[in-house]
């Protein structure tokens, strides 16, 4: 039977979450500031074969494995990552979910377990790559909102490079400026944050074919495109063209 694990380590900047866990699953549940189910990460048969369900009102859903990072000869234990996996008996999970979640507050049971069974109504292959995109796009533009360089960390491939025409008013000649990975990070770290009120993150998924994948994100001063690409499964971005608002 599920239960919660108390004064769970709240991480600035993001939505309070509570911990449930037993012998079988393990939720993670996001809330906002009324106490309603922003989003939640449920992952299942932990000792055998483990995946994770997770959604977000913004993004939507992804199903993934769980891969644990196993000892390889010579290479010391990696660290466990999400890999696509859009199989997901979703009737088995939500049955066995009903049967332990009868300790959780009804509010969060019944929002998951609908949830779980909401999953048989999408077009499995497309919204797995549209949310997962989204979701992508949004450690980037929340990471940078609040400072968090690990979200943006993880939105990004090491060799991204993000551009921007710049004109000298001197000369009204144009150059392209260029910023890599490493000196977004730095940058992210010593950002002011955003108040919420002006944290806009309007995303238009424009094309996605095979592994590739075009995005156009409305922040609050600037307008950025981006370029994705998926790797090993995992969808990040590997260029950014930005202009600034007039």
């Amino acid at each position: 039977m599920l239960y919660e694990i108390k004064n769970v380590k709240q991480n600035e900047g993001e939505p309070k979450r509570r911990w449930f866990i037993d012998e079988y699953f393990d939720l993670v549940v996001w809330l906002d500031e009324e106490d309603g189910v922003e989003g939640f990460q449920l992952c299942y048969d932990k000792s055998r074969n483990q995946h994770a369900l997770t959604w977000h009102r913004e993004s939507g859903y992804m199903h993934n494995r769980v891969d644990e990072g196993d000892d390889k000869p010579g290479k010391p234990k990696g660290i466990p990552i999400l890999i696509a996996d859009g199989n997901f008996a979703y009737e088995k999970v939500a049955d066995m979910f009903k049967e332990e979640s009868g300790n959780l507050d009804q509010k969060v049971a019944t929002t998951v377990y609908d949830k779980i069974l909401e999953y048989s109504t999408r077009d499995s292959r497309t919204d797995e790559d549209h949310s997962a995109i989204r979701q992508t796009v949004l450690d980037y533009i929340e990471g940078w909102y609040v400072g968090n360089a690990g979200r943006v960390e993880r939105s990004l491939h090491p060799e991204m490079t993000k551009k921007k025409v710049s004109t000298n008013p001197n000369t009204a000649k144009s150059s392209l400026e260029q910023t890599g990975a490493m000196t977004l990070m730095k940058e992210t770290r010593c950002v002011t944050r955003t108040p919420k009120k002006d944290r806009q993150k309007d995303i238009i998924v424009l094309d996605v074919f095979e592994n590739a994948a075009s995005v156009k994100l409305v922040a609050s001063d600037w307008v950025d495109y981006l370029h994705l690409a998926k790797f090993d499964g995992i969808w990040v971005t590997v260029n950014v063209f930005r202009e600034t608002k007039k």
